[in-house]
């Protein structure tokens, strides 16, 4: 559903609507262009509404874009289209029966709540505020029409309206509070020795027969899907600005206004002021008498700014106004200015806001540029307008020029602009410019892939083309043995020394609880151990897995040893020896709130859960 909606909604490629289901994903609609219609071909009814095959698809393509983001590096492969379908589809379905109770409830997403939400995304604005050319182009790009982008929204809302119902309703009790935080204070010792599996590894020898046999028994993790191999020409503004010549007289001219329009305004004051409303009897002139006073006898005008100015905004800050050009300030002030200065005070001054005391703190003169300095930055700021005036010129003539092209680099050459090739890469997509899903969609298109065709020239964001052509295909295939043998040999070699790791750990387990301790253990083994004393829940200078394991003991008939394995494959044997229980009284009163919050969090996920539980078993899914 929608979490930080406004945080979450970005532009270009990565903008998303982002749910808290079991799995976020985002849904497009693109009835407008060239589909047909997504409620045709539903995949699963719930509750009599349709969940489309299109629906599915364009969610798995989110889903798998959004984990590729989290985890950089990751082999696209290994996202397939199957793993992810099952997910997503349990996410679809689960949004779909929670946007059913919320309209059974009479819950609806007003006018205005959708619009607050278009109009303060960044995606949709220019200069700082919302464009409506910029909101429709966002959309087309991103595949939404204006009524699918509001119906995938207004979903969103009516989801996160009625959770948040749900959501503020959960409570700890007084009881459930004081376990929790009893739990979360306990403090554990325990010692522990670990076995690490690279000391086995030189014992270790994995045979040709057992290679051969690993491969047969597995062989479909060796499975490569079909992929492929692309030229391309990718052009931005930054891409032509070899094509483009600045000459010195145009850069001398820019400078030349530049320095003309500073020229005007190049005297600053900055200026501090003490501000009395006027009243009609006079009696702010018997205040101004008593200030100048004070003033000639030396007190500061700072001091006596705080004590008499009005002006709430400046009286703290000793009447300190700020900088200002000539202009900018009324009449009256300007007249005052013109005759001080440094450090000399005005006669009052009448303005619309009452009576001032201006003081001139310092008048500043503002250096004009010089030309060499300048020069080098002029001529790039005119490089680059150019560059983006020359943009739609060059996109009409790279249309017309690939269209029906043999090779890219040709039009490359001709255009003066470069071509360059992808990694193979397959329809999980790629890095670099694979890593859109426009260029992959196109790449695995009927034009390119099997008939050879360049693509059309793709807009993979503002003032951001590009064509592509199919250079090689590389159809599925099962990798050979020669090709993997040293990855099976490393996976035997490993899986041999934690069952090795784990004979021994055994071994010493069985005297811990016999007795022994985990220091004679270890020094009989030659291993390494620890001890952790007062180890709390959510700290402690241990491996999770370790901690998590002391944790989950019970605290009866200590010592109790244990065994586990960390996450880089090592064995650990530990004896947890004693139970410090938690005591509430020593907690602040902010740190029991946020006990109380992080108890009421976890009831929440809990609960929740269980509600789309009952939701699943009484829906009618088909």
């Amino acid at each position: 559903m929608l979490l930080n909606f406004r945080d979450k909604l970005r532009g270009g490629a990565a903008m998303v609507v982002v749910g808290i289901l079991a799995i976020p994903f985002a849904l497009f609609g693109i009835d407008s262009l060239f589909l047909s219609d997504p409620a045709a071909d539903g995949a699963v009814s719930v509750n009599g509404e349709e969940i489309s095959n299109f629906q599915v698809e364009q969610g798995i393509v989110m889903r798998r874009q959004q984990i590729l983001n989290q985890f950089e590096g990751l082999d696209p492969t290994m996202l397939g289209d199957e793993q992810l379908r099952g997910p997503v589809l349990d996410a679809l379905i689960r949004e779909t029966l929670i946007n059913q109770v919320a309209s059974k409830q009479g819950m609806a997403v007003s006018e205005r709540t959708f619009r607050d939400v278009v109009v303060g995304q960044d995606a949709f604005r220019r200069d700082g505020r919302f464009d409506p050319v910029v909101y429709e182009y966002t959309l087309g790009r991103m595949g939404y029409t204006p009524r699918t982008y509001r119906q995938a929204v207004e979903r969103e809302l009516l989801a996160n309206q009625f959770m948040g119902g749900i959501f503020a309703s959960t409570f700890a009790t007084p009881v459930e509070l004081e376990q929790f935080i009893a739990l979360s204070l306990e403090e554990r010792d325990f010692h522990y020795l670990r076995i690490p599996v690279a000391s086995f590894a030189d014992d270790i020898v994995i045979s040709d027969e057992e290679v051969a046999a690993y491969y047969r028994e597995h062989g479909t993790e060796f499975d490569e899907p079909e992929k492929v191999t692309l030229d391309y020409i990718e052009l931005q503004p930054d891409s032509l600005t070899d094509s483009v010549e600045v000459g010195e007289a145009e850069i001398r001219a820019q400078f030349d206004a530049e320095v003309e329009a500073l020229a005007q305004d190049t005297l600053r004051w900055r200026i501090s002021h003490i501000q009395l409303s006027e009243q009609p009897d006079g009696g702010h002139e018997e205040i101004i008498a008593q200030i100048q006073e004070r003033l000639a006898a030396g007190e500061a005008f700072a001091d006596l700014a705080r004590e008499f100015s009005e002006d709430a905004g400046s009286a703290q800050q000793g009447g300190e106004l700020g900088v200002f050009a000539p202009g900018t300030l009324p009449e009256s002030f300007e007249t005052a200015l013109e005759t001080l200065e440094e450090g000399q005070i005005s006669e009052p001054v009448t303005t619309d806001s009452g009576v001032h005391l201006v003081r001139l703190e310092e008048r500043r003169d503002v250096d004009l540029p010089v030309y060499e300095d300048e020069r080098e930055r002029i001529r790039t700021e005119l490089v680059s307008l150019a560059s983006r005036e020359l943009l739609p010129r060059m996109v009409e003539e790279l249309k017309e020029k690939t269209f029906h092209v043999e090779d890219l680099a040709e039009v490359a050459d001709e255009l003066g602009l470069q071509s360059a090739t992808t990694e193979p890469f397959s329809r999980g997509g790629g890095e670099g410019i694979a890593a859109n899903g426009m260029v992959v969609t196109a790449a695995f298109s009927e034009d390119v892939l099997e008939h050879g065709f360049a693509s059309e020239v793709l807009t993979l964001q503002d003032q951001h083309f590009v064509v592509v052509k199919l250079r090689e295909h590389h159809p599925a295939r099962r990798k050979s043995l020669d090709e993997v043998r040293d990855s099976i040999v490393a996976t035997l070699s490993a899986s041999r020394a934690e069952e090795m790791a784990r004979a021994q750990a055994d071994t010493l387990l069985a005297k811990a609880r016999e007795g022994a301790t985990i220091e004679s253990l270890a020094l009989e083994g030659e291993l390494d151990w620890q001890v952790v004393l007062k180890a709390t829940r959510f700290d402690a200078p241990v491996e999770p897995t370790l901690l998590q394991a002391v944790f989950a003991q019970p605290g009866t008939d200590l010592p109790r040893a244990g065994q586990v394995v960390t996450n880089r494959g090592d064995v650990v044997v530990y004896s947890l020896s004693r139970i410090h229980t938690g005591d509430s009284s020593t907690l602040a009163a902010e740190e029991r709130r946020n006990l109380e919050s992080s108890l009421e969090q976890m009831m929440l996920a809990r609960e929740w859960r269980a509600y789309e539980d009952i939701l699943l078993a009484n829906a009618k899914i088909k």
